[in-house]
């Protein structure tokens, strides 16, 4: 087989990206080349231009890749399966080999069920010295003192640990899933997410595992995948449950709400004898935790949240040797390597990394290649599908307020990895998957997905009308436009605008601008004792949309005082009631500590305290 490689070097960027085409590829018709080109997504529901990663209009937006370099100097500890010891060479090659005292284990112990999301406590003091210490906890502090009993070193560990009875439970529910005629085959599933990555972020700086998923296994990338909201909580709910914000809870807050009662997709697979896992990095800011009380018992198996609180109590992404996304990698490195050969439903997401800075995806590239690379030579995946996915792209940031920068935001990135048997046996599920490559889809559809590997019986589900959520192994609808899938308009990749290049005549008759704050003003209401009133400071942008039936639809970005706090929305127009309404308003710049006056998750996008 001929292999063409073109090696395109980006101005500025500290990597090679490569892209490689076979001979097929290469053939394919001249039309076929020009129409790709132009779009990514071409169904009659769905239109989506092919936008380059490294494109003129933003290439001098993108920075280098940036790293931890976490030093491992001072790595004194050495674990070996679940036996702890001291590495004497790197202590008498340290400053400290003269000062070296000992080291103390901790157990970072919180009760399954009844405490507070937050909260942990160390028990179980062990001396580690001269003697190896073997361990049962799975999650374990580390410290190093010197002979005045000054900490030099402090380490966490999360460490996999077999659980006999856990073992027993899961086979005998899984005794009765084998019973049911209605089920052919088990699957594991693994969804792994990071944290802000666009699908065109992922060729900068996802180099290195980009070219392991599609050198090393049978993976296909959703070149359409569209977000459903605007921030992580948005998208995962509809993934994990199938819902949106607003059906979950009724209200959509939940500031005073823990998650337990929920109804989250883990708790079918557990109730089918799958073992249960759930990581999350950035403790502060997780899933279920931000301004938010998380879960008061642990909702899968396996639960590192006491862990990573633990971990975040202590300043620094580095902690001698690794980062916190590095440490729950290789957890599930092992993790996926023990249950190889038994079902599982894992969800890890990582978000300490891209959360504020997409060049540290390079960073990550690092941790998850390695990942990647290690499931692949120990066989890990051969009865594992694989969802390796972002939330959706970077909110903030100079490349935001371009077309490309749009479209990035709502274009996350999305992976299916499958077995090689699978992609074998099930051909007409696999040529399903491919055509959805090529169609607009979203979180909704996933869910579906595990859904049907959950009730997988290797019959293609055949839906009579369209569906917000349908299952990536049948023929997705390709008429499918955004609100049939459960997108707004201000956030769909389908909807074409073209910029209006004379704005003064727009806002002079109409004012549109004015309509968007006025709308941020009545959010605010119940909270004007702490938050100031917004006024315009200056229309940024406007775009018209292309198609015009009974609504004229515009995409505004303007900026308000006080604060400068940057917004984009759009203002749809009824041309036959001549009547306006905002859609929703997305904020894209960072707020900071603009909003820390208030504790809803939502409105801290729009508020500026007033006591700064």
């Amino acid at each position: 087989l001929f292999v063409f490689i073109t090696f395109i070097y980006q101005d500025g960027l500290s990597k090679v990206n490569w892209d490689t085409l076979t001979i097929a590829d290469y053939h394919q018709s001249e039309w076929s080349r020009r129409h790709d080109i132009m779009y990514l997504i071409d169904t009659p529901g769905c239109k989506i231009p092919n936008y380059d990663a490294f494109d003129l209009s933003i290439r001098k937006r993108i920075l280098p890749g940036k790293f931890l370099n976490c030093k491992t100097d001072l790595a004194f500890i050495k674990l070996i399966r679940t036996c702890f010891q001291i590495d004497w060479r790197k202590v008498n090659r340290s400053e400290y080999k003269n000062s070296f005292s000992f080291c103390r284990i901790h157990t970072i112990y919180r009760p399954r069920t009844g405490q507070h999301h937050n909260y942990f406590q160390y028990i179980n003091g062990t001396v580690l010295n001269k003697k190896p210490v073997c361990v049962k906890s799975d999650m374990v502090r580390v410290q190093c003192f010197d002979k005045k009993n000054a900490s030099i070193y402090t380490n966490f560990f999360w460490i996999y640990q077999k659980n006999e009875t856990l073992e027993a439970e899961c086979d005998e529910r899984f005794k009765k899933r084998k019973e049911n005629p209605n089920i052919t085959e088990t699957l594991s599933v693994l969804l792994l997410g990071v944290d802000a990555t666009s699908r065109l972020n992922s060729h900068r700086f996802l180099v290195k595992t980009r070219q392991a998923l599609l050198q090393n296994f049978f993976s296909v990338e959703m070149l359409g995948q569209n977000i459903v909201g605007s921030d992580t909580f948005n998208n995962l709910v509809p993934m994990l449950a199938g819902k949106s914000k607003n059906e979950l809870k009724k209200d959509g807050k939940f500031s005073n709400t823990p998650m337990d009662n929920f109804d989250f997709i883990w708790k079918d697979y557990e109730k089918n004898g799958f073992r249960t896992l759930f990581a999350e990095d950035s403790a502060w800011i997780a899933l279920f935790d931000y301004l938010k009380p998380g879960f008061r018992t642990f909702p899968t198996h396996f639960f590192n949240r006491p862990w990573s609180v633990a971990w975040e109590s202590v300043k620094g992404k580095c902690k001698h040797g690794w980062s916190e996304p590095a440490a729950i990698l290789e957890y599930l490195t092992k993790f996926v390597s023990a249950y190889k050969a038994k079902p599982y439903f894992a969800f890890t997401f990582l978000t300490t990394l891209t959360h504020d800075e997409q060049e540290y995806a390079a960073e990550l590239d690092e941790i998850v290649s390695k990942f990647f690379v290690l499931a692949y030579k120990g066989n890990a995946f051969n009865n594992t599908i694989v969802f390796f996915f972002g939330d959706h792209g970077m909110r903030y940031g100079a490349a935001r307020s371009t077309d490309i920068g749009t479209y990035e935001a709502q274009s996350p990135m999305m992976f299916i990895i499958v077995p090689k048997w699978f992609s074998e046996k099930y051909k007409t599920i696999m040529r399903n998957l491919r055509k959805n490559a090529r169609k607009l889809t979203t979180m909704y559809d996933v869910h579906e997905t595990l859904l049907n590997i959950l009730n997988f019986n290797g019959r293609v589900i055949e839906y009579n009308s369209t569906r917000r959520g349908e299952s990536l192994f049948s023929d997705v609808s390709d008429t499918r436009n955004c609100s049939d899938v459960g997108s707004s308009d201000s956030m769909c990749t389908c909807s074409q605008y073209t910029k209006v290049q004379n704005q003064s005549e727009i806002l002079a008759t109409q004012n549109l601008s004015l309509k968007i704050v006025s709308e941020i003003n009545a959010l605010l209401k119940n909270h004007k004792t702490l938050c100031a009133q917004l006024s315009v400071y200056k229309t940024v942008s406007i775009y018209r949309a292309v198609s015009v039936k009974k609504l004229l639809s515009y995409k505004i970005t303007l900026q308000t005082l006080p604060g400068k706090g940057l917004f984009e929305a759009p203002v749809f127009h009824d041309l036959l009631r001549d009547e306006y309404r905002v859609g929703q308003i997305l904020r894209v710049n960072r707020y900071g500590d603009q909003s820390k006056c208030i504790d809803d998750y939502i409105l801290r996008n729009y508020c500026f305290c007033k006591e700064q």
